[in-house]
């Protein structure tokens, strides 16, 4: 599928039993707007967002005025904009939650950066019209981007694992266990071991 909502929308509507594309964060907003009863079940393999290039090839080039891209649904907005607060381009308001962040809650930008909000997919795509795009894991790996040549990557917060997701009626079926303990298994520790190339964080399991 091609947005991760129809994956909720397949997911709630019971035409597919699982799906391993998103956080916890998204998914309990799919719950609050689409009236949804989906369940996370154990965190699963993630690819942290990360700032690349644009026009620009390093993040000591930044300079007044510069442009990036920034996703436009709000649990990844947010985490682009912890990020470019960890890489110290702006500064949020401390008494906000980091997850619900903003860009009304910058209370400093000294470089006068200039961020537009789009849909992630998009971004890869218009990568050369910004000095800088900051991408969520999944938009790294269908883009076929070198996750190696991000700039700076965020301190993934529990809320942004992706998860093993599940209706809330089959959050104890023996089936979904035992899908939830192959990610724990020696042969995925294994098989992530020989092909992690430095794109995935995991998640460390029972």
């Amino acid at each position: 599928m091609s947005d991760l909502l129809q994956a909720d929308v397949a997911l709630n509507e019971g035409e597919v039993d699982f799906n391993v594309e998103q956080h916890t964060a998204y998914m309990e907003n799919f719950n609050q707007k689409q009236n949804g009863h989906l369940a996370a079940v154990t965190p699963i393999p993630t690819v942290p967002a990360g700032i690349f290039p644009g026009s620009k090839t390093s993040l000591d080039q930044v300079a007044d005025g510069d442009t990036i891209a920034v996703p436009n649904d709000a649990s990844n907005t947010a985490r682009a904009y912890a990020l470019l607060q960890k890489i110290g381009w702006i500064k949020l308001d401390p008494n906000k939650d980091l997850s619900t962040v903003t860009q009304q809650d910058i209370v400093e930008n000294p470089h006068h950066l200039k961020f537009t909000e789009m849909k992630s997919l998009t971004i890869p795509s218009v990568r050369s019209d910004f000095s800088y795009i900051v991408i969520t894991g999944a938009i790294i790996y269908n883009a076929k981007i070198d996750p190696q040549t991000a700039l700076a990557k965020e301190d993934i917060l529990p809320h942004l694992l992706l998860q093993l997701v599940v209706q809330d009626k089959d959050k104890d079926a023996q089936w979904v266990k035992d899908i939830a303990d192959a990610y724990y298994s020696d042969e995925f520790k294994e098989y992530m071991k020989k092909n992690n190339n430095g794109l995935w964080f995991v998640p460390d399991g029972e």
